[in-house]
């Protein structure tokens, strides 16, 4: 069975709503991470964690995202309720990567209060999958970071988003 997208293309049924939801699976990975190997080199401040995990991000080092999450971490997303762990965390990023092969955040703004950062990034790049359509999505995270590491990761975005 075949549908008629609004740019006049066939395609079958079930496949847009397949790539968006393959996508923001991915995104929540987000989020939020191999020249930082360790999180010892934050300076124990939470800005510094966050900000090597997004440099980490940007260069694709799922090591390094696994290690700036604390072993018991909690990602919170609108794809995961609860998930628990910095591997499963990190697989989430290695996925993403796999569908949005040139995903960067660009970030927008970084704030500290305590041992919180909160961060409005915006996530780009082109879908694998679907030919190499161009992403752009908004999204808002706040770290909670405990002895160098992301212990929470609440992060927030449209999953209808384009």
């Amino acid at each position: 069975m075949w549908q008629r997208l609004d740019s006049g293309r066939a395609t079958p049924v079930g496949v847009k709503s397949m790539m968006r939801f393959a996508l923001f699976s991915m995104v929540c990975m987000l989020a939020s991470l191999s020249a930082f190997a360790v999180p010892h080199h934050a300076g124990n401040r939470p800005l510094d964690t966050v900000r090597l995990k997004f440099a980490a991000f940007d260069r694709h080092d799922v090591a390094t995202i696994r290690s700036l999450y604390a072993r018991d971490a909690v990602l919170h997303s609108p794809d995961h309720q609860r998930l628990t762990g910095s591997g499963p965390i990190a697989e989430t990023y290695r996925s993403l990567f796999a569908l949005i092969p040139d995903a960067k955040d660009g970030v927008a703004s970084l704030d500290v209060s305590g041992n919180k950062v909160f961060s409005r990034y915006v996530l780009t790049g082109h879908l694998q999958d679907a030919g190499g359509k161009p992403i752009k999505v908004s999204i808002m995270s706040v770290y909670t970071i405990r002895n160098n590491h992301i212990v929470l990761d609440e992060t927030y975005y449209d999953r209808k988003a384009e």
